[in-house]
């Protein structure tokens, strides 16, 4: 596992207190989203507010035709729990989540100028981020019901997602709590391997994360990598992604084989040419016996497999969780 380390010594303790302060960030990422949880309405009710210039715009009258806003709240798999725009006359209707940013502001133009419409557009994306966030929490597997009878669709939303936000926060609590067990998991079964493979030399293997100092839910994209160099003065080391490997695999083994035929050096244009004649196919990123013989490891073979199982028996489900939490952040 190797942070972005300046000049110097790879340093197993920087790398840890990285880690852990990245770890944190999960907690104080958990805290915000159950607290938007807590206040589902409060937070839906402040994006609305962006909206009200935009609202005050309708209804507009045209020659023979009336604009209008109308407001619904969907339930579709997609934009579950979400509220939907649409602008509509009797002949027409345009349902604004499904525009960009430019084509809504093209749609608003007509009815407060270039400059507005901009603005306008622009505040709207607010309330289709909002949307999307409460479309995620569909996987928590919460029905999201709108009160009982008629009336107003904007009260009726905020009532049903302040019921909604209710019921989610402690399934969401537990798959907090699941996805830091999973990290824990991850983190060990990383360690194992890494150890395994012993002391880091030219074409070892490691399995390592992406760290950086903002990503709020902590350590990312967990992969093997196989040391490409190693500078003998410094230790710093260069890492190619598994996938990368073997694609640098693949092409050397084409210029050997095309240098026995050519009875010389192929171009670069000549290897070129041959990969691209080969029906394309997208490189994993696990260990296979290829590698194994590539990174010379054949007497722990067993053991390289053994170790990779169990990490992706972990990895999997962390990141299908990573992705659903992700989806919930603003």
């Amino acid at each position: 596992m190797s942070p972005s380390n300046p000049p110097g010594r790879y340093s197993a303790d920087t790398y840890i207190e990285q880690l852990n302060d990245s770890r944190a960030r999960i907690v104080s990422t958990g805290k915000q989203l159950l607290d938007w949880l807590s206040r589902l309405d409060e937070f839906a009710a402040s994006e609305f507010i962006h909206l009200e210039p935009m609202f005050n715009l309708f209804p507009f009258h045209k020659r023979n035709d009336t604009f209008r806003l109308l407001l619904e709240l969907h339930q579709s798999s997609k934009r579950y729990g979400t509220l939907g725009v649409s602008l509509r006359t009797e002949s027409m209707r345009t349902d604004l989540s499904n525009l960009t940013t430019a084509e809504l502001g093209t749609v608003l133009r007509p009815f407060c100028g270039p400059q507005l419409s901009k603005e306008h557009a622009t505040a709207f994306q607010r309330l289709v981020r909002f949307n999307n966030r409460v479309a995620a929490l569909k996987f928590l597997g919460v029905e999201f019901a709108p009160p009982v009878g008629s009336g107003p669709v904007l009260p009726r939303w905020f009532e049903s997602l302040e019921v909604y936000g209710s019921k989610c926060r402690p399934l969401l609590e537990d798959r907090l709590a699941e996805f830091l067990t999973l990290s824990g998991d991850l983190d060990y079964e990383m360690f194992e391997f890494n150890s395994m493979m012993g002391k880091v030399r030219y074409r070892s293997i490691r399995c390592t994360y992406t760290l950086d100092d903002v990503d709020p839910l902590g350590p990312s994209d967990p992969g093997f990598k196989v040391v490409s160099s190693i500078n003998p003065i410094t230790n710093n080391r260069r890492y190619n992604r598994m996938a990368d490997f073997k694609r640098a695999l693949k092409k050397k083994q084409i210029s050997k084989e095309l240098r026995l035929d050519f009875g010389r050096d192929p171009s670069k244009e000549e290897i070129d040419l041959t990969l691209k004649s080969f029906r394309p196919r997208r490189e994993s990123d696990w260990i296979t016996t290829k590698v194994i013989k590539a990174c010379h490891l054949g007497r722990l073979s067993t053991e390289v497999f053994e170790t990779q199982k169990n990490i992706v028996a972990v990895m999997q489900p962390w990141n299908a969780l990573r992705s659903q939490l992700q989806a919930l952040l603003p």
